[in-house]
């Protein structure tokens, strides 16, 4: 996680800067809802407060440097930024009405200008990547594109993708295509890692030359290959005419975490060695394991990934509806958000091991160490307190 300036970091320890009516979010521990009305699925408008924002199932989170916060809405097909007052209002995507596409008519986002954000339509965006030059990364999945956009002027172009397809290994990435990329990762020195889901495989961009190389998967569907080349090992992602959204990817201590949701596992590629291994989940569908390695843990379709501001792996436990930390050290595996139930209580200040999710897709931290998560059928996101 990029660290921002401390004159910024005042910004979020209040949520985003506007006055924050749920004390419970100032309880370590506790969860509270942070955008959205639990358990109300809608697009209600622009402008309103985050917390009386109609959402329809949320995905992604991410934090800006400028003090806003940026969010998937899923299937309204929108991405979203909460302003420092508090309003919510979209950037990219139709909103009157909220309906799915592809872009604008014509070359517009291929160009260095790019095309108006709130002209260019979505299909079910996935994940969200901030840069060091303050541009917002946007992982269009059913449009089989890479979206880079500008806060600033508002616009939207397309980095990579044309259709799906699988093209452009060991090419320029501009050039490349996609099969419903789900998840991008960025390291330090701006390389970018796609999940490309439906072509079971993982991508690095170097940043450097811009080139696009395949780092895991053989394209193949499956669960296998730990202990060798990640280049030859299956991934075990949604598939088919009309899958969900699979897969998540992190960093850290130089290997690429890859969430093999279909697989129920955590897998790890060592960058320097080319290895893939399970780090986390014994492959058999379930909720168990808590308290003891996280190689031998049951999960159930993971979907999203974070390195904690601890150092541990976040792991969004999407079936089982529960949020799970495994300590990289010892290996050691907990819940730390969820009950394991599916559904939603009256929960606004609960501790968070006894908030009820329904099947929380995304996760992430924001830079006062404070965790989110996206409760994706609940459509909302909650904070919770470190």
């Amino acid at each position: 996680m990029r660290r921002l300036p401390l004159f910024l970091l005042a910004v979020f320890l209040g949520g985003c800067g506007d006055d924050e009516p749920e004390a419970a979010c100032d309880v370590p521990g506790h969860a509270c809802t942070f955008v959205g009305v639990p358990g109300v699925t809608g697009y209600n408008g622009e402008g309103r407060h985050r917390l009386d924002t109609e959402l329809y199932w949320t995905m992604d989170l991410s934090f800006a440097a400028d003090g806003t916060v940026w969010f998937i809405d899923w299937n309204n097909h929108l991405v979203r930024r909460i302003l420092r007052d508090g309003k919510v209002a979209s950037v990219v995507g139709w909103n009157d009405p909220v309906f799915p596409g592809d872009g604008t008519p014509g070359d517009a986002e291929l160009g260095p200008a790019g095309a108006p954000g709130l002209e260019v339509q979505l299909n079910h965006p996935t994940d969200l990547v901030q840069t060091d030059d303050g541009k917002v990364l946007v992982m269009a999945w059913h449009n089989h594109k890479l979206r880079e956009v500008d806060p600033v002027t508002g616009t939207v172009r397309i980095l990579a993708g044309g259709g799906p397809g699988f093209f452009g290994d060991g090419m320029d990435a501009s050039r490349a295509t996609f099969k419903q990329p789900k998840a991008l990762e960025r390291d330090g020195e701006g390389n970018l890692y796609v999940l490309d889901q439906q072509n079971f495989r993982v991508c690095k961009i170097t940043r450097a030359t811009g080139i696009i190389t395949t780092i895991a998967g053989v394209g193949q569907q499956g669960d296998s290959g730990d202990g060798g080349s990640a280049l030859a090992a299956r991934l075990n992602f949604e598939a088919g005419s009309n899958p969900e959204p699979s897969g998540g990817l992190a960093l850290a201590r130089g290997k690429l975490f890859i969430a093999d949701t279909l697989s129920h596992r955590v897998r790890a590629v060592d960058l320097a060695t080319g290895v893939i291994d399970t780090v986390a989940g014994s492959g058999a569908a379930g909720l168990d394991g808590d308290g003891g390695q996280a190689r031998l843990a049951k999960l159930n379709a993971p979907r999203d990934l974070e390195i904690g501001p601890d150092g541990q792996l976040y792991i969004a436990d999407t079936d089982n509806s529960v949020i799970r930390a495994m300590d990289l050290d010892t290996g050691i595996i907990r819940t730390v958000v969820g009950t394991g139930q599916l559904g939603l209580t009256d929960d606004e200040g609960a501790l968070a091991t006894e908030v009820t999710l329904r099947r929380p897709f995304g996760i992430e931290f924001d830079p006062a160490g404070d965790l989110y998560v996206c409760d994706t059928i609940n459509s909302r996101i909650l904070k919770v307190k470190q």
